[in-house]
């Protein structure tokens, strides 16, 4: 589930900075990234805050993504 272009930001996203909506923070039941794999955690220094759409899911890919 993307962000809707209708619902405010919630969020800033420690690694790159842009606002975004974290549907759970918005009041909805269910956020976008609950359809995401659940592979890694928010750095302990950005403890609380969410990664962007973009920004986590390239950091998603770049865990399963195997090294060369």
């Amino acid at each position: 589930m993307d962000q809707q272009k209708n619902e405010p930001a919630t969020n800033i996203c420690p690694a790159c900075g842009a606002a975004f909506t974290c549907s759970m923070n918005a009041g909805l039941a269910e956020c976008w990234c609950a359809s995401l794999p659940p592979v890694l955690a928010v750095p302990e220094a950005h403890v609380g805050q969410c990664y962007c759409p973009a920004c986590l899911r390239q950091r998603i890919d770049s865990v399963l993504t195997p090294p060369r």
